[in-house]
């Protein structure tokens, strides 16, 4: 049965309603991003509501942690997700274009191996997975030297797919496949689909034309939870009918907290999908191709499912 993967990426809250940059960097990302006050306050509202939706349905999730959170609210994010329900892995450390780094090997290992260590301290347990901020076209596909740091500091598997042509939104449904190439064939790729919530509800982001997705764009962008439970919702219906791996949206708590403070689109999303896909976390579906690897690509390449 295809998996429908729960992941949350838990950062600092993204002020677009409120700033003039619709974009960042390393080091601009203070400048737009706040981990303290209301917006650290509203971050951590989101992972709890997040939380709480999975745990009454015993559903399995993955949440992604940019490590510099940590140094504000180590303990309120310790208390929320040191569940065995959940798989905890990295987001980087503050949440940079890894990308934008290939020649600095001092900030690459950073973000890569520094974040996976401050995590492992805080939850005590070992960090196998990393989601790529912001996601690209074609993950680190022909980057081995980036690849090579993943493996090397231990991680089992990446999600860096999350983005069409241009960073544009939504995401293809490619699915996973083995670093092999880059010569690292034990690292899998979890490619991300559709949209990113933030960008799906307001914040700056490219829209690709026509469409990438085989079902209809919302025409106009969802304000609540039923609006944003209906963009995404197709996705488990077309998973289940083409029998794809995974489904994997992308989701921010502190957006789907500003949507929804209960986060109800989540559970709407959760309630669909259990029955039709296997509700899944990143390591469950990392641990179901590693005992099956003919179900992931055998070398990288983006070839579009259904």
């Amino acid at each position: 049965m295809s998996a429908y993967v729960a992941g949350y990426d838990v950062e600092a809250v993204y002020a677009w309603w409120d700033s003039e940059h619709t974009e960042h960097t390393g080091d601009n990302y203070d400048d737009v991003v706040s981990y303290e006050g209301d917006r650290l306050t509203e971050c951590l509202a989101g992972v709890r509501a997040v939380a709480e939706v999975h745990l009454e349905r015993e559903a399995p999730a993955t949440f992604f942690i940019v490590a510099r959170l940590l140094d504000a609210a180590r303990g309120e994010l310790v208390e929320i997700l040191d569940r065995p329900l959940f798989d905890i892995a990295s987001h980087s450390y503050t949440h940079p274009d890894i990308k934008a780094y290939l020649h600095d090997g001092h900030r690459l290992r950073h973000e890569i191996v520094d974040s996976k260590a401050a995590i492992e301290d805080a939850f005590g347990r070992e960090v196998v997975g990393f989601t790529t901020p912001g996601g690209y076209e074609d993950g680190y596909i022909g980057v081995p030297k980036v690849v090579e740091i993943f493996q090397e500091a231990g991680y089992r598997y990446l999600r860096s797919v999350g983005c069409g042509p241009q960073y544009s939104m939504p995401a293809p449904l490619h699915q996973p496949f083995w670093y092999d190439t880059e010569g690292c064939a034990d690292l899998l790729e979890i490619p991300t689909h559709a949209w990113h919530d933030n960008v799906l509800t307001g914040q700056h982001g490219l829209v690709s034309w026509p469409p990438t997705l085989p079902w209809d764009y919302p025409t106009r962008m969802p304000t609540d939870a039923r609006g944003v439970y209906e963009a995404y919702a197709p996705g488990i219906e077309h998973a289940a009918r083409a029998g794809l791996v995974a489904y994997v949206p992308t989701f921010h708590p502190w957006s789907i907290y500003r949507v929804d403070s209960q986060a109800r689109h989540i559970g709407m999303l959760l309630d669909h999908a259990d029955g039709l896909l296997d509700i899944c976390s990143c390591v469950q579906v990392d641990e179901r191709l590693r005992a099956d690897r003919g179900l992931a690509a055998a070398r990288p390449q983006l070839a579009l499912a259904g």
